[in-house]
């Protein structure tokens, strides 16, 4: 008999491996016990590897169903619709065909289609390109730029709001955001990302959802006073002292009436809500009922399909807009650096077209910062007069618009098109480039992180 106080003996049947018979092995307690901690911590340790592959998971999905619904106007329901999904197959196959058409017009147009211009050769490019090389490293910088603006706009109202700095997740949160808002039409997709990296980096609460909203609207109320300005300007003959009088009109030629009603058209649309959200700060009775009004009117001319639901939505982003709009403005000096840096942020991104028109030769009789000038006004004004065409980063129609600013300041054939895509890249693809290594690698780190932390 065994003593009780003994821990108790078992007994388990093993193959020996040099005689291949079974044998009997006792083990005891303690050693089971240890066996069973183990497995336990191996099944552990699978579980929460699969739970965070899990969570990854969902949080993209999440994210990605929050760009669908909100911004695109699609749901779970829409997402397995058989009409959805050709409407949404049709509509790609447009745009490629739309853009891949307008950049084959460009370049046939600059190749083949002109007559008085004679064809650049390999030893007129070269000398450009090495009299003219630094002007990319200027562009570089203002891409730059546009992104230090952004960070700094977030920075600012994360300092104020959370007595904190956060400049590192907020030049992520940038980064994310121009990369988001150039792969959706109409440039609005970048915001519920912005709040999700915000939130899941040490910006809680309403704070990380005030910022990028806030931040899209001043940006919004920057870039339609810049435009306002400048189309002003243009439609009155107002020309600053020292600039070419006639630059704009021949940069526009035979589109010129029509750039400016798609400028006015896009500037009444761009206008719209601002206007509606500083109303809406002092008279938010008249705001709702003139939302009211406008979805009626949209019903009835089939624009808005479902009035009452339509007009919910709107208000509710109203009254978002104008609570963050009053939780800055209650401070002047922060309400004035903010705009401030959305004006740069814009203007920076204007100033990439004229160092690449730079790069590849272009000259006007006035002096620098008067070329520049007018160069940044006409960009604005391209820019607004495309803002309403509902592809990512306006495709086609900025392919087409800005190929008319090329074509007229670089006066060799042959380097427009070269230049026109150039610009693409830097203001445009740039973005889309920059965001995708960026997600990628930020992905990479978080799985390292998570990790570590099991270790």
């Amino acid at each position: 008999m065994c003593n009780n106080q003994d821990p108790p003996i078992f007994h388990k049947i093993e193959i020996d491996e040099s005689t291949k018979e079974p044998s009997i092995v006792e083990i005891d307690a303690e050693t089971i016990e240890k066996q069973e901690i183990d497995s336990a911590k191996q099944q552990l340790k699978k579980e929460k590897k699969l739970q965070r592959a899990e969570d990854r998971k969902t949080d993209k999905q999440a994210a990605k169903q929050l760009v669908m619904t909100k911004i695109l106007g699609f749901n779970d329901e829409s997402a397995i619709n058989k009409r959805q999904k050709f409407f949404k197959t049709l509509f790609t196959v447009i745009f490629i065909v739309f853009v891949v058409g307008v950049l084959a017009y460009t370049f046939y147009n600059d190749f083949f289609g002109s007559s008085e211009k004679q064809l650049a050769g390999w030893d007129d490019i070269k000398a450009i390109f090495t009299k003219h090389g630094f002007y990319l490293a200027f562009a570089l910088i203002s891409l730059f730029i546009c992104f230090l603006a952004k960070a700094l706009k977030l920075s600012v109202m994360s300092k104020y709001l959370t007595k904190k700095w956060h400049f590192k997740t907020c030049m992520e949160a940038a980064v994310i955001g121009h990369y988001y808002n150039n792969v959706t039409p109409l440039a609005v997709g970048g915001q519920p990302f912005e709040i999700y990296h915000l939130s899941k980096h040490g910006i809680h609460g309403g704070v990380a959802s005030a910022l990028p909203i806030a931040a899209f609207f001043l940006n919004q109320l920057a870039f339609v006073l810049l435009s306002l300005v400048s189309l002003v300007l243009y439609l009155r003959g107002v020309v600053f002292p020292g600039c070419d009088p006639g630059f704009l009109a021949k940069a526009l030629g035979s589109y010129e009436n029509v750039i400016k009603v798609m400028a006015i058209v896009g500037l009444s649309l761009c206008f719209f809500l601002p206007f509606l959200v500083i109303v809406f700060s002092f008279l938010p009775r008249f705001s709702a009922w003139l939302v009211k009004v406008v979805m009626k009117i949209g019903n009835k001319l089939r624009i808005v399909k479902k009035p009452e639901l339509t007009t919910y939505k709107t208000i509710k982003n109203v009254v978002h807009n104008s609570r963050c709009l009053k939780m800055i403005s209650k401070n002047p000096l922060v309400f004035i650096t903010e705009f401030v840096l959305s004006l740069m942020e814009n203007i920076a991104l204007s100033t990439i077209a004229y160092f690449t028109l730079k790069l590849f030769g272009f000259d006007l009789p006035s002096d620098g910062f008067h070329e520049w000038l007018q160069v940044v006004q006409l960009c604005i004004i391209l820019y607004i007069s495309i803002s309403f065409v509902p592809t990512p980063g306006n495709s086609g129609a900025a392919d087409l618009s800005f190929y008319l600013l090329f074509s007229t300041g670089i006066t060799a054939a042959g380097l427009a098109f070269p230049a026109m895509i150039t610009w693409r890249v830097l203001a445009f693809y740039s973005f889309i480039i920059i965001g995708f290594i960026f997600t990628k690698i930020n992905r990479k780190s978080e799985r390292k992180a998570h990790l570590r932390e099991e270790a």
